[in-house]
């Protein structure tokens, strides 16, 4: 019996961290109709290993050897190459007939590079599971590993050790270093054949992830854009999808496996609608219990579909990158702000959960382009927004054009940019401390339902309230995991300091109930806690629409202190008045089971 294993290394140990590809090729080679290799069936074990990335080498390299496997595989991304590299080199060290190979996107992306760095027999280049099982049917044959470059989508260890990575031949240009010419000479074959998705087994239908640890649900394979930083922008044009009948058993699967999290693999679900209507219907049908997590694009999105969102226990990831349609153009994105805003209004409008992407130092964008981007994106109310440094990831057209471009990144990963004209070292860092910004406090910080009530007064644009909080960030020694309530003691001290500064005092108040009641809500959704809250207001009042302009509430708003216990409950949290002044009246309870809360 041959056995075969896989590592895969997860950046974090999460209900997203697994195993899939290396799961997708298991699947393949453990068919058990036979029909691809009917003589491996039987003579072949496969063994999934897993890891993380800030686990010790050796702990990684016992883990992968156990069993003792004649080939061992690994399943490649961009922050797991060194480890990798690490790993592969003290197993040819102690086994040095052992086949070792690898797969996926990075290796996909960068296969020179990947030899330079971690001595391969062979790599999968793209889909892997009919390649991959046609080298372990060879090598389970007796083949020696040079025998397997007749198989499509397979490239040998190129004869010449230390091969330059391909975008080395640009970035050579661009900083006069030599080099270049003989990455750009080493023959790399094409990537495997698109495959028939209908003839593909289903790694969660054989059995070889548990749906209880968190659901990877692909559903379709290529993306029909071309973003000039994504890898995908030079790979397939076209989207294949996987059938209907096993996406029905897979999700019948994950409800009985008792499955909690899906996040959907669909480059971009909602670009057929109907099948998005289609396959929503089903998940509305058959799971509604579970958390679905979807990307999407915004152009696609319509009332009925924002309806249907909204009526799961869904989130939603759209890629906005940049509010400058002509900083979209020049990556290969499409933006029309009017329709971007009015779209995603229909999403507010039904009340669904959802939050934006945007990347800083894209070619042609500048600092202060940025923070407009930023402002455009938080006015229009998302539920969080992650901002990215620009990664130059290899076989990406931004690789090809870096010099073109002016790009200056690291050589290794994640390829973060470093510089470019747009974006001196200085804009970089100060968009890094925004990005921090935002993400401790309206991010995390669930300060949606109030983050532009609080700017207001202040008369500050959004990002300028972000700066000056980034600002005030390093005058402290902030926990980077700090927890919600911690968050929310941050986010008062900081708006005290700007109000009391700008002699607006009267309206502190009122953002103090405002802020305590949000952040108590958003506790009360997502992690089941009760509170009792000390108000100074009527509830009904300084968080209805009076309130909107905080300045001109605190002028004429009356007073109301009270107790109040606000506690979870399955149609949402429930506020009830514990004790109230004889002037206000008890209101008995307040229920605002569809407010989002900033949640």
């Amino acid at each position: 019996m041959y056995q075969l294993n896989i590592l895969s290394i997860h950046i974090e140990n999460s209900p997203e961290a697994l195993p899939l590809g290396a799961a997708s090729v298991a699947a393949s080679i453990l068919d058990a109709d036979g029909k691809a290799a009917p003589h491996i069936a039987g003579r072949i074990r496969v063994e999934l290993k897993e890891g993380l990335i800030d686990e010790a080498d050796d702990v990684l390299l016992e883990r992968a050897l156990a069993g003792g496997p004649d080939w061992l595989g690994f399943s490649s991304y961009s922050w797991s190459v060194k480890k990798i590299s690490a790993v592969a080199a003290e197993a040819k060290k102690r086994a040095p007939s052992l086949v070792l190979f690898a797969g996926g996107p990075e290796a996909t992306a960068d296969p020179l590079g990947f030899f330079a760095a971690a001595p391969l027999d062979f790599i999968a280049l793209g889909e892997g599971e009919t390649s991959v099982l046609r080298a372990v049917d060879m090598l389970a044959g007796g083949a020696a590993p040079a025998e397997l470059a007749s198989i499509p989508g397979i490239m040998l260890r190129p004869a010449a050790e230390g091969a330059e990575r391909p975008a080395a031949a640009a970035a050579g240009a661009a900083a006069g270093k030599e080099g270049g010419e003989a990455a750009a000479a080493q023959a790399v074959p094409p990537r495997a054949p698109a495959l028939d998705l209908s003839a593909l087994p289903s790694p969660w239908l054989k059995g070889l992830i548990d749906p209880r640890r968190g659901v990877l649900w692909e559903l379709a394979r290529g993306c029909p854009f071309h973003c000039a930083y994504c890898y995908e922008g030079k790979g397939e044009k076209s989207v294949r999808r996987f059938s209907s009948e096993r996406i029905e058993k897979e999700l019948e699967l994950f409800v009985k496996k008792g499955a909690e999290q899906v996040f959907v693999l669909d480059p971009t679900f909602d670009a057929d609608r109907e099948r998005a209507r289609s396959i929503l219907s089903l998940i509305e049908e058959r799971a509604p219990g579970l958390h679905w997590k979807f990307e999407i694009r915004a152009e696609f999105v319509d009332r009925d579909l924002a309806r249907r969102f909204a009526r799961l226990d869904s989130s939603l990831q759209i890629g906005l990158q940049s509010a400058n349609p002509e900083v979209c153009a020049r990556v290969g994105r499409k933006l029309d702000p009017h329709d971007f805003e009015r779209r995603v209004g229909f999403l507010n409008e039904a009340g669904a959960v959802f939050g934006f992407d945007l990347i800083y130092g894209l070619p042609g964008d500048d600092l202060h382009g940025f923070e407009k981007s930023i402002d455009y994106a938080l006015e229009l109310m998302p539920n969080h927004l992650d901002l990215f440094p620009l990664s130059v990831l290899p076989g990406t057209e931004l690789a090809d054009r870096a010099a073109e471009y002016g790009l200056v990144y690291t050589r290794e990963p994640p390829y973060l940019l470093e510089r470019s004209p747009g974006f001196p070292a200085e804009s970089m860092k100060r968009a890094a401390g925004l990005a921090r910004a935002c993400d401790i406090f309206y991010s995390r910080g669930r300060s949606v339902a109030w983050f532009l009530q609080a700017c207001r007064p202040l008369k500050m644009k959004p990002h300028a309230l972000l700066e000056r909080f980034a600002s005030w960030l390093e005058t402290k020694h902030i926990d980077s995991s700090c927890a919600s309530r911690a968050i929310e003691n941050l986010q008062l001290e900081f708006l005290d300091s700007e109000y009391r500064a700008a002699g607006l005092n009267i309206i502190l108040p009122a953002l103090h109930d405002i802020v305590r009641f949000n952040g108590a809500w958003g506790r009360a959704l997502a992690e089941g806690e009760s509170a009792v809250l000390e108000l100074v207001y009527d509830p009904d009042e300084v968080l209805g629409p009076e309130a909107l302009d905080l300045a001109a509430f605190a002028r004429g708003a009356r007073r109301r202190p009270g107790r109040y216990r606000l506690e979870p409950g399955p149609e949402g949290p429930t506020l009830k008045a514990e004790r109230r002044i004889k002037s206000g009246g008890p209101r008995g309870s307040f229920h605002q089971g569809g407010r989002r809360g900033g949640f």
